[in-house]
């Protein structure tokens, strides 16, 4: 619970709002979370969420029960909640059906995009931020198209689906390339700015 409140609720850094945004907005049923780390708040909106991280302070939170008191205490359904944890590396093979889930959420944890796409659904939704690089290198992958961008204060997200081309566009002049991005392991500065990345599987 400790881990939680500091790295969280206490930098009220849930991302509740974003993610009521993200469950209005698009057709959410299952959601996959690769390095979640001790990051439960998507189950206070989504009812059946997969976590996966190698950390061993994640894997002890999720070896007990206060994930579960702490979804049941904030969830914004009925339904009993639906809560699994992986204790691995997202690199690795992940004991998940592949194309099962709707959302795969890559927040601060590397280059999720990339090592966990073929679990989301052709359709699904990936929601990526840019501070390791991935909704970069998101945007340089044949397999999603851009489907919005996230701007507005954390408390208050907006959704814009449209005019998005300088939200894609770097700011400086550059030769934008995967191997750039894995190199540098953080995501470029673009025309406009955005908190967050939407895209939709393609193939």
């Amino acid at each position: 619970m400790d881990l939680y409140r500091k790295y969280f609720s206490e930098r009220d850094f849930e991302r509740i709002e974003l993610f009521l945004l993200i469950n209005r907005s698009f057709e959410i049923s299952r959601v996959l979370y690769p390095g979640s780390y001790v990051h439960i708040s998507p189950s206070f909106i989504f009812q059946n969420v997969v976590y996966v991280d190698s950390d061993k302070k994640a894997i002890k939170f999720f070896k007990t029960d206060l994930p579960i008191k702490l979804v049941e205490e904030k969830k914004a359904y009925k339904e009993n909640p639906v809560i699994r944890f992986h204790p691995m590396d997202y690199f690795q093979d992940i004991p998940e059906k592949k194309e099962s889930f709707d959302l795969l959420i890559s927040q601060y944890a590397g280059f999720v995009s990339q090592a966990c796409k073929n679990y989301l659904r052709t359709g699904g939704i990936l929601l990526a931020n840019n501070s390791h690089g991935d909704a970069s290198m998101a945007s340089l992958d044949g397999d999603f198209d851009p489907a919005g961008v996230i701007t507005g204060s954390p408390q208050q997200p907006k959704l814009i689906v449209e005019n998005l081309e300088d939200f894609f566009t770097p700011k400086r002049e550059v030769d934008l390339t995967r191997e750039m991005i894995e190199k540098r392991k953080r995501g470029i500065a673009y025309k406009k700015r955005a908190q967050n990345f939407v895209f939709r599987r393609v193939s």
